[in-house]
C-alpha cells in the first residue's frame, strides 16, 4: 500500500515540476507571447478585453491584437455600408483602449476561406503589411 502512495506522490511531484516549468516559460516574454485575434463585434471584443486582463494579471506577455474579417465596403452596397458602420464602432473602441500599448492589425474580410500554403502566404502578407480602414459615410 505504501508503494502505491509513494508512486502516486512521486507522479504528483513530477507533475508539479512540469507545471512550474511550463508556468515559467509562459511568463518569459522571450519564449512566449500571445496574439489576440478577434472580429469587430461586441462579444468578440469583450472576450478579447477579458483575455488581455487575465493574461496581464498572470504576467503573461500580450502586445498584439489582430482584428480579422473586417469588411471593406464598396460604396454602392447598402448592407456593406451598414455592416462597416457597425464594425467601425467596435474597431474604434478597441483602438481607443489599446493603441498606445498594443500593435493592432486590421485584416479585411477575405473572399474565400484561407486554405493551403499559397492562401496562408497571402494572409501572412496581410499581417505584415496591414491595410488602413477606409472611412465610408
Amino acid at each position: 500500500m505504501n508503494q502505491a502512495f509513494d508512486k502516486i506522490f512521486g507522479n504528483m511531484e513530477l507533475m508539479k515540476k512540469i507545471s512550474e516549468k511550463i508556468n515559467a516559460q509562459m511568463k518569459d516574454p522571450k519564449k512566449t507571447t500571445f496574439v489576440a485575434v478577434c472580429i469587430a463585434e461586441f462579444l468578440s471584443m469583450y472576450e478579447t478585453d477579458r483575455l488581455i486582463i487575465e493574461l496581464a494579471q498572470q504576467s503573461i506577455d500580450i502586445h498584439n491584437i489582430v482584428i480579422n474579417q473586417v469588411l471593406y465596403p464598396c460604396s454602392d452596397c447598402k448592407m456593406c455600408k451598414s455592416r462597416h458602420k457597425m464594425q467601425k464602432k467596435y474597431l474604434d473602441q478597441i483602438i481607443e483602449m489599446y493603441e498606445e500599448e498594443f500593435h493592432i492589425t486590421v485584416i479585411p474580410q477575405q473572399e474565400d476561406e484561407v486554405r493551403g500554403v499559397e492562401d496562408l502566404k497571402k494572409f501572412a502578407k496581410l499581417l505584415m503589411e496591414p491595410k488602413k480602414l477606409p472611412s465610408i459615410e
